[in-house]
């Protein structure tokens, strides 16, 4: 969908190595420029093209960040409503949604186009013959995500009776029913990670790997990947994100000490000292923003 947009739009206007390199040298002169006019629209200009050619290039870490950044610089002034501010603002949510899709997390998608779709009707009144078409299409992604939040919560409820199913057998002594009762609990968080329930993923999560230890206690990369994803779930959450730093960092000494390159490169992402910033301003945007 949006993707592909980006993909074809990119390729034909620009060599993408190239375009982010550029894009990047242009953000950093605006850092550091002293200049006496206003330089907040351009900036975030220059930023959403960037997260535009990171989402073309399929580099989605790199795109969510940059979003964030952006986000962060309008909410600077986040009363205003010109044509050039709305104009970043609408295509930066847009790109933005396209990244909640890409991560299911279609409840976050479907508000982030719910705002994208309402500046562009208000650029659309301003001027038709510009920004109708983009008016439509946010109007159609949004259509698109909401029967895929649909499909999402039906799975959910699907694997709550599965979990129900296996913690009985578990109960009643059916040793082999612990394996996908594990399985099952941590899809359920997942799940809930990607409705944006963080606090009942937490839950699951770390129900999934009380049974684990139960079924292996010695810990092990599924120990150490199920560990990640409740960190990452009381990272979300700002009353519990000290419990998950801490985790990580006990984490991140285990991943080195069983060479596990893949969860060593994953703890230190969310470790990043920009993570909890960038959970922030993407949970918070809309409240940053007046309709």
């Amino acid at each position: 969908m949006a993707g592909d947009l980006h993909k074809d739009f990119f390729r034909e206007l620009w060599v993408l190595p190239g375009a982010i390199m550029m894009g990047r040298h242009i953000n950093e002169l605006i850092q550091r420029s002293h200049a006496t006019f206003d330089t907040t629209v351009l900036h975030a200009a220059v930023m959403q093209v960037l997260t535009a050619v990171f989402v073309a290039t399929e580099s989605y870490e790199a795109a969510l960040s940059t979003a964030a950044d952006t986000l962060t610089l309008l909410s600077q002034e986040p009363r205003r409503k010109d044509e050039p501010f709305l104009q970043v603002l609408g295509a930066l949510l847009y790109d933005l949604s396209f990244l909640h899709i890409v991560r299911k997390e279609y409840k976050a998608a479907e508000r982030t186009l719910e705002k994208s779709m309402r500046v562009f009707e208000r650029l659309a009144k301003m001027n038709p013959d510009r920004y109708g078409s983009a008016h439509i299409m946010a109007l159609n992604a949004s259509t698109s995500v909401y029967r895929s939040r649909v499909k999402q919560v039906n799975l959910l409820a699907h694997f709550q009776v599965a979990t129900s199913t296996y913690l009985e057998m578990v109960n009643s002594g059916i040793h082999d029913a612990m394996d996908r009762l594990i399985e099952s609990l941590a899809n359920e968080g997942e799940m809930l990670m990607q409705l944006g329930k963080y606090r009942d993923a937490v839950q699951y999560y770390s129900r999934a790997l009380k049974y684990l230890s139960k079924l292996s206690p010695e810990f092990s990369e599924r120990h150490l990947k199920l560990s990640i994803k409740l960190s990452e779930a009381l990272l979300h959450t700002r009353s519990t994100r000290q419990k998950g730093v801490h985790l990580l960092n006990t984490l991140l000494q285990k991943a080195v000490r069983m060479k596990s390159g893949k969860y060593v490169k994953e703890i230190e992402t969310l470790l990043d000292e920009k993570t909890t910033g960038k959970f922030d301003i993407l949970a918070l945007w809309h409240k940053a923003f007046p309709k």
